[in-house]
Order: structure tokens, then sequence, then C-alpha cells
């Protein structure tokens, strides 16, 4: 039986920490072990985590951070504490639908083939009312998910990737913990998603559940705010200032993609999908 991880990471997260937790310890098919990282925070969030190890219904580990890494590098340290077959990247604040273990991992059982499970979503606010995001489309043709053929669902790979490789959340997808040596260490200075998903999209086959298993949750302390007061004027000049930092620091989009395809070549896994690599080339050749 495949045995299963949740790598969560929290920093002040007490609003909602709670609740996320409780769906955790509600699924169907209950995780193995559960890695909270927890980076520096000042508020109760590791009060709240220690009191759920006293109940939980699985074994649960707290590494808490003398100092603070960032998201992406405690994302980093809770997948490499990881112990079980396949990695869930969970966040503090969302809630997950009681069947979403059970299900990603039926692909994983199904397909031994396949590396990365991806999963639909829908938004929820502060009160875990829906939140209005934007739709989501997919493929060249933008297809809805409702629309999707089972083609397209089961070589994900091509909805992902094209017409451009895009982004998708962390939370929202699943891994063998094999890869590790591959994804590890994370390049900073992009998601630790987008880096999951940009390197194994070439070497692993990838499916896609339209089922919307994660009710993820928009609030103003969102590290991925999505559309959430962009249009203020104090939110696009901190994304100027982060971006003018990360330039800096040569974490470019241009760096990003050069490191994808290295780590890529230097896997030791067949590549898969060379049209990707492609798509990443042309990435590095942009101005």
């Amino acid at each position: 039986m495949t045995t299963i991880s949740v790598a969560l990471c929290t920093y002040n997260g007490e609003r909602f920490l709670q609740q996320q937790l409780e769906s955790l310890a509600g699924q169907t098919w209950l995780p193995d072990e559960l890695i909270i990282c927890d980076d520096a925070s000042t508020d109760r969030s590791v009060e709240i985590a220690q009191s759920f190890v006293a109940a939980a219904p699985f074994a649960v580990h707290l590494i808490h951070n003398k100092e603070n890494l960032g998201y992406v590098k405690n994302f980093e340290r809770a997948i490499s504490h990881c112990s079980k077959d396949v990695i869930f990247l969970c966040d503090q604040d969302d809630v997950w639908l009681q069947s979403k273990l059970a299900e990603v991992i039926a692909v994983f059982e199904a397909e031994s083939s396949v590396g990365l499970v991806l999963h639909n979503f829908c938004w929820i606010d502060e009160r875990n009312n829906p939140y209005p995001g934007p739709i989501d489309t997919y493929g060249p043709r933008g297809l809805a998910t409702e629309n999707l053929p089972e083609e397209l669902r089961r070589n994900s790979v091509q909805i992902f990737m094209s017409p451009y490789p895009r982004a998708w959340c962390g939370c929202m997808m699943a891994f063998r913990r094999d890869f590790n040596r591959v994804i590890l260490p994370i390049f900073p200075g992009k998601g630790h998603d987008d880096w999951i998903l940009k390197v194994l999209g070439p070497i692993t086959h990838v499916r896609f559940l339209t089922n919307e298993l994660v009710r993820y949750r928009m609030h103003a302390s969102n590290t991925n705010r999505r559309d959430l007061d962009k249009r203020t004027l104090g939110y696009l000049v901190g994304r100027l200032l982060k971006k003018l930092k990360l330039v800096m620091r040569g974490h470019t989009k241009r760096g990003f993609y050069r490191e994808v395809i290295q780590r890529v070549n230097n896997s030791g896994y067949p590549i898969l999908y060379g049209d990707l690599l492609k798509s990443y080339r042309r990435w590095c050749t942009r101005p």
C-alpha cells in the first residue's frame, strides 16, 4: 500500500491553521506522517501545531526554524524531511476535501509510471464563502475543466505546458518522493511549486483530476494573492521592489529555466517530453 507524507509549512498562520489541520485529520485515507515546518512564527502557530501533535490520528513531526527562511526554502526543508512514498504539499490556510488523499493516491496506485498528480480547486474567502476568483482554462484551446477531453486529462503535460509552461499551486499537487533527488535543492527566487512542475514535467507522466479537492483561501495575507488588491499602488510598488531584488541576486526567469534544463538533463531519468525542454530554451533566449 502506498504511504503518504504531507509537508505543511506555517508562518504566522494562527487564523486558519486549526481548520486546515482538522481537514487533514478528517481525510478518508489518512496520511502516514505530517511534517510541519514553522518558519519562525511570532504568533500562536507553533502552539496550535503542538496541540494538534498530541491528538492527531497519525504521526506528526514539528520543526521550528530558528530564523525565517522564506516560504520556498521552508518548503524545501519540509520536503527533505518526508519519508513516505508520495508527498503532498500543504498550505496553512486552505481546507482539504475529505476525499483528496484517497482520490490522488488512487491514481498513483493505478499507474506506476505516473510521478506527479495535479487536481482542481475552488476559491473561498476568509469566512469560507465562495470567492469570485478568475476561471482557469487549459491547453492551447483554453478549455474549461468540464470540457477537457479524456486524452488531455490523462496526458496532463499538454494542458499545463501548452501553449506555454504555466504555474500551479503546490497545495494542488502530489509527487513520488523518489524524485526528491531531482527536485532538491529548489531554485530560489521563484515558487517551489512552479519549480517542481517544470522539473518533473519532462521526465514523468502527469495526471490531472478535475475534481475540486481543495478549498483555496484568498485573504489579505496570502503569499500568492492572485488578483487580490493588484490595483493598489502599494501592491504594485512592493511587487516591483521584489522583482528588482531577485534580478540583483541573479534569480531571473531566464536563470530559472536554465537551471531547470540543467537539472533535468542531469537527472538520470529519460526525457519523455522533449518538446518541453524546447519551450524552456525559448525562455532562456528571451531578452
